[in-house]
């Protein structure tokens, strides 16, 4: 029906134009003029977008906005993009197979060293891995060579070893007789990317279908025909000269038109409810395919739930003006019609935190989350009892892949019975099966509601902070501007105080006793406000633990467990930074240097991947860092840096852009260049520095005489010259896998007022932490002052340096220096 409306307005054309007696460029012109409305015309003739631009043209002065879909504004994209959006959905399906087998991870084959080592450089990470668990995988998935997109990590192997790779590589983890080894990549979030995947390219097809009109039929034919141009214009209606109207052109109805639009809609509303920022990074993928399909549907059917939902995420906004295009109005409809729909509050909360209104985006996720452990607990008490009746049914017959004994041990003893439902391995072993494969497994959106949560808890947190200090400087709450820019709280014009400041050696405030330290210090460190901000933050941590808590991690023994732990930490440390600063564009080739040898000091590591892991360990990171819990920030960063280093979630994932790592590196970097009190030496260094003296007379302290030495003498020495095994009590636990809670203590802010050797030990941890950070300030300086001195006048190509972190950095400069340095200075 569409065809012949566009074939008369093409016959018409010159014979309007044949009647006129201008130049011959001019008709050309306006024929090109007159074919555009005129094909557009006839088929949106009832659509209203022709008001949509009449809606902003009323002021000709403002200046032309970009609108687009509201999806494109959500958090954590960057974290979801991959191989998963090309790879054909039968082999995606595959790797989902292979990766809920158990058999997976099985060491039983060649072994790993002979494989060669692959370089992440296509992504910023050219440190090759020259680990058992890369080499593992790339066994197991080598049949996608064919199949790699450009752009990912296997476009491009580098064979070369990396000064990290040059020394024998750690092995992978064993893991523990009887427990289950866990998957490569998380179940449920695969299982949504392939579900995912399947959907939106249905809807794809069946949309291209609608406004086309090709029926199922040709379809057939267009899939069938290879790439043969002859199948396919046919397909289209198109006969051998080229013209409309031969081979298959049969006309579709308005009424199946309309249908094969709602089912499009059905199944794009499917997959936003599995993982919705998946799904719009897929839909990115289809181009203008989905622009206007749900609001189509809308005319016909206004109550439609699924197109409302679709709508929703597709409409189009003015860019980075979320908040104040977006009303929960549509939401809240949908959940006073389908209470039972989880994904509308999980989509209300996160519109929830778009605005700033962080109370009712935890309430929402809250509740959301509580209704999903009850309906998993109730599937599970259904499951039980329809279990045990089967097997009263069948009391005679013991059960393929029971591991039930009716109370006897096992024949090799107790310790080598397996935990949970087992199989039979590809040489006869036992494997067990993960408990996130099976049944009983968690939804995925339990976790997501954790993570969603524990990250509105830190962006309130972040929020209130920011709300009292535009305060105290007098500006007005900060409103997006139409360029995009977001205002910033360092040297703030026609401000009080001029915000926080960058590269001031006496710290972010300037001088503790100076007048802006003092008016911050008035606010921010408020009893009231600071016991606020830090039950926010301690909410933040347990509902990133819960979170993490899904994902089992293999972890060695550590390397220095025959050493003095306290003694590696800050080699541990440094270590940790270096992995960080890998991971940013343009820095790693000069961190890899720094990490010959670490292969001695860190452990192997293995954790199931997930795309928003690196975000959740970097969130509990900035936590401990502004409620300065700084001996656990050091054991928790030396072993998150490790574990977020060995992430691997190729060939589905690519390594995922985290705005909290860049974040805390940031915070690092700030408070290393310009807090002078931070990178003093610490009690390593001075130990190291009088080593000589040490070994030539009375042997080395333990940890724990040092200890009870330092504290019996703290009254008359002074703060600095406080041993280094003062630290020692607090890292002790090095060795312990598990992520230390965060407990009332000595770690928290209020009882560094309570004795001074606790806020010595916090001064001593962190320039641990910082030192190390403006040494590698130095080393960069040096090598770009050589570059510059060697190049001479040689033209350098642009670096252009685009800021990888918000504005959250000087907020939470502004905390610590309020907050924390000035106590921490008053040992210094």
């Amino acid at each position: 029906m569409t065809p012949s409306p566009s074939i008369c307005s093409t016959e018409l054309s010159p014979t309007l134009d044949s009647n006129q007696t201008d130049p011959p460029v001019p008709p050309t012109q306006k024929k090109k003029k007159k074919k555009k409305p005129k094909k557009a015309a006839p088929e949106d003739a009832p659509s209203p977008a022709p008001v949509k631009p009449t809606g902003n043209a009323p002021d000709p002065e403002r200046p032309p906005m970009l609108c687009i879909s509201r999806n494109k504004h959500w958090k954590y994209i960057s974290s979801y993009h991959g191989p998963w959006l090309q790879l054909p959905l039968e082999l995606l399906e595959s790797l989902l197979v292979l990766n809920l087998d158990p058999a997976t991870l099985s060491t039983s084959e060649t072994p790993a060293s002979h494989l060669p080592q692959i370089s992440h450089s296509a992504h910023g990470r050219s440190h090759s891995r020259a680990t058992p668990r890369s080499g593992e995988r790339d066994r197991r998935f080598q049949a996608l060579s064919d199949h790699t997109p450009p752009d990912s990590p296997g476009a491009n192997f580098s064979f070369s070893l990396s000064p990290r790779a040059a020394t024998s590589p750690p092995p992978l983890p064993p893991p523990i007789p009887g427990k289950p080894t866990p998957p490569p990549i998380d179940p449920g979030v695969f299982r949504n990317v392939a579900t995912i995947r399947r959907l939106i390219d249905e809807a794809a097809e069946l949309s291209v279908r609608a406004s086309c009109g090709i029926p199922t039929a040709s379809m057939g034919s267009i899939r069938g025909g290879g790439n043969s141009p002859w199948v396919t214009g046919q397909a289209f209606g198109l006969d051998g000269s080229a013209n409309m109207g031969g081979g298959r052109n049969v006309a579709m109805s308005a009424m199946r038109v309309r249908r094969l639009r709602a089912l499009a809609v059905q199944k794009l509303a499917a997959a936003y409810k599995a993982d919705e920022i998946a799904s719009s990074v897929m839909v990115m993928q289809g181009g203008s395919v989905f622009d206007d399909i749900a609001e189509r549907v809308l005319r016909h059917d206004p109550d439609d739930p699924d197109a409302k939902y679709v709508h929703f995420f597709h409409e189009k906004i003015p860019s980075r003006q979320l908040a104040e295009s977006t009303t929960t109005q549509v939401l809240d409809e949908l959940i006073a019609a389908h209470p039972q729909r989880l994904e509308y509050y999980r989509t209300r909360g996160i519109v929830h935190c778009f605005r700033d209104e962080f109370t009712l985006a935890t309430k929402d996720f809250t509740y959301a989350l509580k209704e999903a452990r009850a309906s998993r607990k109730g599937r599970m008490a259904h499951r039980k009892i329809t279990l045990s009746s089967e097997s009263r049914g069948k009391s005679g017959k013991k059960k393929k892949g029971s591991n039930k004994t009716n109370g006897q041990a096992p024949p090799n003893g107790t310790s080598d019975a397996a935990e949970g439902p087992t199989v039979d391995g590809p040489d006869g072993e036992t494997l067990v099966l993960h408990p996130s494969v099976l049944p009983d497994a968690p939804d995925p959106i339990e976790p997501q509601l954790l993570f969603l949560r524990g990250a509105a808890y830190l962006q309130h947190a972040i929020h209130l902070i920011e709300s009292a200090i535009l305060k105290l400087e007098g500006i007005a709450q900060a409103t997006p501007s139409t360029d995009g820019t977001e205002l910033r709280v360092c040297y703030i014009d026609n401000s009080r105080y001029g915000g926080v400041e960058i590269g001031n050696p006496d710290g972010p405030l300037g001088r503790h006793d100076g007048p802006k330290a003092r008016a911050y210090r008035r606010v921010l460190g408020d009893e009231s406000f600071r016991e606020d901000i830090c039950i926010y933050l301690r909410k933040c941590i347990r509902d990133h633990e819960r979170f993490l808590a899904h994902f089992d991690t293999l972890e060695a023994p550590s390397p220095t467990a025959s050493r003095d732990a306290a003694a590696e930490l800050p080699r541990r440390v440094e270590i940790a930074f270096l992995l960080t600063e890998m991971m940013r564009p343009g820095n790693h080739n000069s961190a890899a240097s720094g990490l010959a040898g670490a292969e001695s000091t860190i452990p192997a590591m293995f954790t199931t991947y997930h795309p928003l892991l690196v975000e959740s360990h970097f969130s509990i990171l900035i936590c401990q860092l502004m409620l300065a819990e700084l001996p656990t920030l050091l054991r928790t960063f030396a072993r998150s840096a490790v574990l977020v280093d060995g992430l691997e979630g190729y060939p589905v994932f690519l390594p995922p852009r985290s705005m909290a790592q860049a974040e805390f590196v940031e915070v690092l970097e700030r408070l290393a260049s310009g807090w002078r009190v931070g990178i003093q030496p610490h009690s390593a260094m001075r130990v190291a520095a009088v080593g000589s003296r040490l070994a030539i007379g009375a042997p080395r302290p333990s940890p724990s005489t040092s200890l009870k030495a330092s504290s019996s003498r703290r009254n008359s020495t002074t703060p600095c010259s406080v041993p280094f095994a003062s630290t020692s009590s607090a890292t002790n636990g090095i060795r312990v896998p598990v992520l230390p809670a965060p407990a009332p203590g000595r770690d928290t802010p209020s009882s560094f007022r309570e004795a001074r050797v606790d806020l010595a030990e916090a001064l001593d941890c962190a320039r641990i932490l910082l030192v190390p950070v403006a040494a590698r300030q130095r080393e960069r300086a040096a090598k770009a002052a050589a570059e510059k001195v060697s190049g001479g006048n040689k033209k350098k190509p642009l670096n252009i340096n685009i800021p990888l972190h918000g504005p959250r950095v000087e907020i939470i400069l502004a905390w610590m220096a309020a907050v924390h340095l000035v106590e921490l200075e008053s040992v210094a």
